[in-house]
């Protein structure tokens, strides 16, 4: 939590309160990630959570972070996830043999280890890892290998055979001359050696190209009948805008050769849309049988509601070749003509993970380890889980409010930026209304980790502090959204 005096309060795996300190006390640190492979630090004899039966060899991956920070750690051939506090951990090297690597940018003039030739865009392979962090790399663009720390270098997109390529937008000269390749020039990889050495076939240029993988960069290129949607820097055409979903009907040929262009079949549009892949990206696409629903932001559907809302879920009974999407609800006799733009799919209910916010469900009349002073209402934060229960911070309780895992739901969690206004029907909000009444309408600018909210509500100085049960989304368009014709982001 921060309060507004600059004093927060910090959880620590290790004390059962928080810890109360100024800000001027504490540095950010780099946080451990869900994934991340670990041990425990070489100076740590005895870690302050326990060995678990565990002990200084040790490795394994973080499968889930607790609230307080405990490291919840997945160990191969053992049942029980091993506890860590996050202070006795160490990262392992998240760099595997064959991994694409280049300089971070943001290192300076010279690196680690003496880097050479190498400059901030070359592109090197890694061929065996070393004792403390040490990588030894190779790379086409000198010879021999040579090592580097793994905190000097960040892991790239690798080049593999049957990519599309094109040259770096502002070469001067490839690594070995042009040799009857042009800047405009695109082909496909044909080869890659051991050391990041790729071979292109370029349409119109008779056998294999030799080049350096920093002189090329990876074109997107999609297949018939994906699934593509406009890019929020793409042009407006026709009817189409940034956001719009559509199938690809085709690429673009001039002579033998694909001209770097894409056909798009968009839903409304007797027309292709013809452009560049930079402009697409690509989503998942909708199949027959899946359940959706208009996208709340939608204001008015394309093709009209029909006699439904946005509560009605229906299920996709056709698609047409454009992407259209014919919907069957039990309400109507007719489909439901939908732009799959406009909705968004409905998934079964996912388990709740740490840092989920979550509520009772409606249909718990009591929950295993009683109400306390939690309700129906009551909205909070995932902060432990194991063994089918769950521990969940609220921020009107001193504790966490132990439950089992079954008698929560998610729920859309509070961020920054959100607007909000207080909940109608709400007798009394838990820390009282201070200057504000139902018709006040303001902004979240700062969420704790029990989902305690700070607000700025219009013309006030004072920042409101908040119960997330005590108010709701501000669903009142503004201008921005009522002239974006409905899409949302």
């Amino acid at each position: 939590s921060l309060e507004e005096d600059g004093d927060m309060g910090v959880a620590f795996c290790f004390r059962s309160k928080l810890f109360l300190c100024s800000v001027a006390d504490i540095e950010k640190a780099q946080p451990f990630e869900v994934g991340e492979k670990v041990h425990v630090l070489p100076s740590i004899s005895e870690p302050r959570l326990g060995w678990s039966n565990e002990t200084a060899a040790t490795i394994g991956a973080i499968s889930r972070i607790d609230m307080d920070g405990t490291l919840n750690v997945k160990v191969s051939g053992r049942n029980s996830l091993w506890k860590v506090a996050p202070g006795d951990a160490e990262r392992l090297s998240a760099f595997e043999v064959g991994d694409w690597v280049r300089l971070k940018p943001s290192i300076g003039s010279r690196p680690t280890y003496d880097w050479n030739s190498v400059g901030k865009i070359s592109i090197a392979v890694v061929h065996s890892i070393q004792d403390s962090g040490y990588l030894e790399l190779a790379g086409c663009f000198r010879k021999g290998k040579w090592l580097t720390h793994n905190t000097d270098i960040e892991k790239v997109q690798s080049f593999r055979i049957g990519l599309h390529v094109r040259f770096r937008a502002g070469i001067s000269e490839p690594r070995w001359g042009w040799r009857d390749a042009k800047p405009d020039s695109r082909g496909i990889i044909a080869g890659v050696h051991a050391d990041g050495e790729v071979r292109v076939a370029i349409f119109g240029v008779p056998g294999l190209w030799r080049g350096d993988p920093a002189d090329l960069e990876i074109e997107q290129v999609f297949e018939v009948g994906d699934w593509v949607r406009l890019k929020n820097d793409a042009d407006d055409w026709k009817s189409l805008k940034p956001g719009s979903i559509g199938v690809v009907h085709g690429i673009g040929y001039e002579d033998d050769a694909w001209d770097g262009t894409i056909h798009v079949a968009f839903c409304g549009e007797q027309e292709r849309w013809i452009g560049f892949s930079s402009q697409l990206e690509g989503v998942s696409r909708f199949v027959v049988g899946q359940r959706v629903r208009i996208r709340g932001c939608i204001r008015q559907p394309r093709f009209g509601w029909s006699n439904h809302n946005h509560s009605s879920i229906g299920t996709i009974s056709s698609i047409d070749a454009d992407g259209k999407l014919r919907i069957h609800t039990p309400a109507g006799a007719r489909a439901w003509l939908i732009d799959p733009a406009e909705v968004e799919k409905v998934v079964e209910e996912e388990e709740v993970c740490i840092g989920d916010w979550v509520k009772v469900k409606d249909s718990v009349v009591t929950p295993t380890y009683q109400w306390g002073d939690v309700n129906h209402n009551s909205i909070g934060v995932a902060h432990r889980a194991g063994d089918g229960e769950l521990w969940v911070s609220f921020c009107f309780c001193e504790r966490l409010w132990l439950c089992k895992g079954w008698e929560v739901e998610k729920v859309r969690p509070f961020r920054q930026g959100d607007r909000v206004r207080i909940r109608p029907g709400l007798v009394a909000p838990r820390w009282g209304w201070g200057m504000e009444t139902y018709a006040s309408k303001g902004e979240v600018i700062g969420v704790d980790a029990n989902g305690k909210l700070r607000i700025k509500f219009r013309w006030r100085d004072r920042l409101w502090v908040g119960d997330p049960a005590d108010v709701i989304l501000d669903d009142t368009p503004s201008p921005t959204e009522a002239s974006n014709g409905g899409f949302c982001s």
